[in-house]
């Protein structure tokens, strides 16, 4: 269910849901989301559902303009965790439906001085808060249980700082082992959209409360903005804090605009921080429990399922194949299935369902019986599955669960040497061509469902005589340890680019297992996760 959330005058968090039709927003009293305000025009801006489902955000010639994310709109598709700016108001779009994706950090700028007019307090000393921003403070995350997932908690409290500061972007990071190093549970209008752009942020600025164990805000007044310094004009940063202990950082910033953030806002963030790093200690640790004692009976329900429609892939003559599925403690449901086509073809079908329980692994299977049949009656689709994915895309969008779930298909044909794939949101594979030479293939497509109009475009990649497929779930690398810090895609491929590691698959899928045993160092990710190894030439080269 899609939502618009914001303050009243009051200061009241409101949510309007986007059932259907569209809405208006602006001061006119006809308008479904009346807002008085002299920046607001009478019709401001429309919000409205297209025919694909997704909702449109329209500006509708405004004086003061509509921006989303901060970027001026004339009307763009709203995505999860958008923010859209109306005038000098702030609405944060929300859409259960969509999980938001990992946040990619490396659009932090590594300059190392601070933000010109940057402005810190230490966060352990005395901070003054007015009542108001004291229920304000008190209201973060107060609608999240503590039982509940530290992404989703971190996720609800971020949309609430964000709307409380009149900011328009932000993401929640817990630190990592290493001393720079940020790992994201969440973020709100930070999302990299293809072909776009992302104003970067200070890095130096970020990393301050880790680094010197201070909160901040820059620039101090309206006159020290400068849009030339290649970074949001204006931010706050703040500790997450839990048991007198740093554990992570809240950050909120205006990448474009005039207006600074008043200094008050350092004092609500640093107070903020407090009851988000509290909230978020408290769920990283009573969450194994909680997992353990009221969920047992339902993940078990669906663990047997998700082997009842699961088939262990078999080697063959021409293929070795090895795999290994990590259960999770809270998210279960990939999905692998291997077709051998002949002697020398191969089809792969892998379909991540974590976090859509039965109805993920009901979708799951209705794809695999769509391949299952279009590989047997059309053969030129094994290697050419384009149309097939046009299909399988027009009937899940259409369909009334509408599961939007990371799909991977990869088909084999030795006796021409080449490799045909389809990689609609999943991770992408590697291939290993010989020891220490690893190959990524990141050509991605969009997720099945998003859209009934996109079309599907296979890639092909020559394979020499020995070589070494892995495909697996993002279950794998996102699988976080003791410590917090998540396995990671750089250690699987350093860890499989050893000269030794050109083996058999059950060598290479031990080399995998044994990375994965040694980082949780037994502790249990919320996540399932799969990995499956394709092998031809058992010879080591």
């Amino acid at each position: 269910m899609a939502t618009l959330r914001y303050l009243d005058d009051n200061g009241q968090c409101l949510a309007y849901k986007l059932d259907s039709g569209q809405i208006l927003i602006g001061r006119a009293e006809t308008c479904q989301i009346s807002v008085e305000s002299d920046m607001i025009s009478r019709e401001h801006a429309r919000i409205e559902l297209t025919p694909d489902g997704r909702f449109r955000a329209v500006d509708l010639g405004s004086s003061n303009k509509s921006f989303v994310n901060g970027e001026q709109i004339s009307e763009t598709i709203l995505t999860a965790g958008d923010i859209l700016r109306v005038g000098d108001r702030i609405f944060e779009f929300v859409d259960e439906t969509n999980v938001s994706e990992v946040l990619d950090m490396r659009f932090l700028t590594p300059e190392k001085g601070d933000p010109p007019g940057a402005e810190w307090v230490k966060f352990k000393q005395p901070v003054s808060l007015t009542i108001g921003q004291l229920e304000r403070v008190a209201q973060v995350g107060a609608d999240q249980a503590l039982t509940g997932r530290a992404e989703d908690v971190a996720s609800a409290a971020l949309g609430r700082v964000i709307l409380d500061l009149n900011a328009e972007r932000g993401f929640i990071a817990l630190r990592g082992d290493k001393k720079m190093e940020l790992r994201p549970i969440a973020h709100r209008g930070l999302a990299q959209m293809t072909g776009g752009s992302l104003t970067p942020v200070s890095e130096a600025f970020v990393l301050a409360p880790i680094l010197q164990q201070v909160a901040g805000c820059y620039p101090q007044s309206a006159r020290q903005i400068d849009k030339k310094l290649g970074y949001a004009v204006t931010g706050v940063v703040a500790p997450l804090t839990d048991r007198g202990e740093i554990i992570g950082i809240l950050y909120v910033d205006r990448p474009s605009g005039k207006r600074p953030f008043p200094t008050s806002s350092t004092a609500y963030a640093i107070a903020a921080g407090a009851q988000i790093g509290s909230l978020l200690g408290s769920t990283l640790r009573s969450l194994p429990n909680v997992a353990a004692r009221e969920s047992a009976a339902w993940m078990t329900t669906i663990r047997r399922v998700q082997d009842a429609l699961s088939e262990t892939p078999k080697s063959s003559d021409s293929y070795q194949l090895a795999e290994k599925r990590f259960p999770g403690r809270a998210r279960r449901g990939d999905f692998v299935w291997v077709h051998h086509v002949d002697e020398q073809q191969l089809a792969i079908l892998l379909v991540d369902c974590g976090g859509h329980g039965m109805t993920g692994l009901a979708q799951a299977a209705m794809i695999r019986g769509a391949v299952s049949t279009a590989i047997r009656v059309d053969e030129d689709s094994v290697m050419d599955p384009a149309s097939m994915f046009n299909a399988i895309n027009t009937i899940v969008a259409n369909s009334s669960s509408h599961q939007v779930l990371p799909t991977l298909y990869i088909a084999i044909d030795s006796s021409v040497g080449k490799l045909s794939y389809i990689n609609a949101g999943g991770v992408p594979p590697l291939l290993m061509l010989k020891a220490g030479r690893l190959l990524t293939m990141d050509q991605t497509s969009l997720v099945l469902g998003v859209d009934a109009e996109y079309v599907y475009e296979a890639t092909r990649v020559d394979l020499p005589d020995a070589f070494r497929l892995i495909v697996y779930t993002d279950g794998l690398v996102d699988a976080s340890g003791a410590g917090g810090e998540a396995l990671g895609s750089d250690r699987l491929h350093d860890a499989l680019l050893a000269s030794d590691s050109f083996g058999s698959a059950d060598d290479v899928l031990g080399r995998i297992v044994k990375l994965w045993t040694t980082h949780l160092s037994g502790a249990t990710p919320d996540d399932d996760a799969t990995a499956l190894v394709v092998a031809r030439g058992w010879a080591a080269s």
